[in-house]
């Protein structure tokens, strides 16, 4: 048995190996140290190293989730590849380890996160929501929407196949756990959008303000047959939407995370097919965006003034970029920057389809191997991540 004073040794030891360790300039090179001796892998694998390795280190993006593919990986030459095929061997991205309840969709991801629903009594619209962790095989069922609240939706349309609810994940609360997050669940009746927060840190379901679409904007028009959003973003605290069904051009629906409350924003140029928000320095934004009349050309814009997360009102063009009219593109979301979008042959002798990336900075187009691999457009979810030896548990 060893001494207290051999105990003390040996903790201010591993204190001066975890400074040692923390200042190792990439993720592969902690990998590698972690992998060298025990007691490298005793410090690295720690909850408190991890955590602030995670602060210092983004997440990489290892691959795709898609809902007739399964997890599709990064391929070499992307840096990546080696972390992706540790988790694609690691983690159970078939979700076995849930309940037998029925069917099982996946519906977003974020953070290494998976959330997924299970209509289990023919419920289109309230759905069995689980949140789980693929890598440590964790899972979180959600309790249901509470009936006093859920009274509040009306004649919900049609939003995701058979689905009439959009649920997806959003990031951490500033001050909650590693282990913490929220969901957002949203229906888009005829007469307005009613949307619930689950708070896992409180395990409740709250109400968020639920606009009337006249309440929302008086240039909305009045049918209200079709109230689809899509390209949903987020950056710096707020969730954007395109809405599109205005008569002249196309307007952003926002949703602040911070205020929890809607409204409506213009958006850049007339009527958008796509659009992307991407963070840049300053907690400034920008914007790439595509629309039907120049389908092979992508506009960026850039959020007038130094915004410091305030919410973006004028937006201007910066430039346009020209791509392959021998393909059609689908945003799929960004990552650290990148925007990132399937291309898909338009023409017989075009090359392959695949994922491509463009660098908001730089404006540089890279081709990214593996990931996706359909011929259609997959709907995938993206999954952030660590290699299995630096991740740590996120339910």
């Amino acid at each position: 048995m060893a001494s207290p004073a051999a105990g003390y040794v040996l903790t201010l030891a591993d204190d001066l190996l975890a400074e040692i360790l923390i200042r190792l300039p990439t993720l592969a090179d902690i990998g590698r140290a972690c992998a060298s001796c025990a007691a490298f892998r005793r410090v690295i694998a720690g909850h408190a190293f991890l955590r602030r390795l995670h602060a210092l280190h983004p997440p990489s993006l290892l691959g795709f989730h898609t809902f007739s593919g399964g997890f599709q990986p990064a391929e070499s030459p992307n840096p990546s590849a080696p972390a992706a095929r540790a988790i694609a061997g690691a983690a159970d991205f078939s979700f076995s380890f849930l309940p037998a309840r029925g069917f099982w969709r996946v519906r977003d991801a974020r953070d290494g996160r998976f959330l997924l629903d299970c209509d289990e009594r023919k419920n289109e619209t309230f759905t069995t929501i689980a949140v789980c962790d693929p890598l440590f095989r964790r899972y979180v069922l959600l309790p249901p929407i509470p009936h006093d609240l859920a009274a509040a939706v009306h004649q919900p349309h049609r939003v995701s196949g058979d689905r009439k609810c959009d649920i997806f994940l959003a990031p951490c609360g500033e001050g909650e756990s590693a282990e913490s997050f929220r969901v957002i669940w949203m229906a888009q009746c005829s007469t307005k959008l009613v949307a619930f927060v689950f708070s896992a840190a409180k395990r409740q379901w709250r109400a968020i303000a639920s606009p009337s679409w006249r309440d929302l904007n008086p240039e909305m028009p009045s049918m209200t047959e079709h109230r689809s959003l899509s390209c949903r973003n987020y950056a710096y605290g707020r969730f954007y939407w395109l809405l599109s069904n205005f008569p002249t051009r196309s307007k952003l629906l926002v949703l602040d995370m911070g205020m929890m409350e809607f409204s409506v924003n213009p958006a850049s140029g007339d009527r958008l097919k796509e659009f992307a928000i991407v963070e840049l320095q300053e907690s400034r934004l920008g914007m790439f965006a595509s629309d039907s009349i120049e389908g092979s050309r992508l506009k960026l814009f850039g959020a007038n003034g130094q915004n410091h997360g305030e919410e973006a009102t004028e937006w201007a063009l910066q430039k346009k970029v020209s791509l392959s009219p021998s393909y059609r593109y689908y945003m799929i979301g960004v990552v650290g920057g990148q925007l990132l979008m399937q291309r898909t042959p338009n023409v017989g002798d075009a090359p392959e389809f695949g994922c491509i990336s463009l660098d908001f900075e730089t404006l540089q187009i890279q081709w990214l191997r593996g990931m996706i691999k359909s011929g259609y457009r997959p709907l995938p979810a993206m999954y952030t991540g660590y290699p299995p030896s630096l991740s740590l548990p996120t339910v």
